[in-house]
């Protein structure tokens, strides 16, 4: 059973281990990147993804409420699902679903009306999970990143 714990200094380590598929690297930066700028993101939360003593990924979250920097397709009232990598030795065993939940969770906590994600246009598997979610596309986009939204 997939949980969520907010990084701590002795996740950092084993966390920069767990990487992604070499045809991957593209579509994530490495975990390592992520945990280092979410320090310094407004309303950004990062978190290890345990699978009982065994880290499976991470996932970073932003509360637009609480961003400083938002763009023009960021709703302000959204959790945007910045970051998600689940290790290459875990993927397709729902992890990256269970966590997904976890950010519906934790945004229906903070009473926010919808969870926003970004993919890479050409990340088939990616888009073709989140849809599988309920997530629909918006038809906005940021570069070569297309976004999904869920209404909660």
């Amino acid at each position: 059973m997939l949980e969520a714990r907010p990084i701590t200094g002795k996740d950092v380590s084993p966390l920069e281990k767990i990487t992604v598929h070499a045809d991957q690297d593209r579509f994530i930066a490495p975990n390592i990147v992520t945990i280092a700028q979410a320090r310094f993101e407004t309303g950004a939360y990062d978190f290890c993804l345990w699978d009982g003593d065994t880290r499976v990924g991470l996932i970073a979250l932003i509360d637009m409420a609480e961003h400083e920097d938002r763009e023009d397709i960021d709703a302000p009232d959204a959790v945007y699902v910045w970051r998600l990598l689940i290790g290459k030795n875990f993927q397709r065993q729902g992890y990256g679903k269970a966590a997904m939940a976890f950010a519906e969770d934790w945004a229906r906590e903070r009473r926010r009306r919808c969870v926003q994600i970004q993919a890479v246009e050409d990340n088939a598997a990616a888009i073709g999970m989140y849809q599988s979610l309920g997530y629909a596309l918006t038809g906005k986009r940021s570069g070569k990143e297309i976004q999904l939204e869920k209404a909660l």
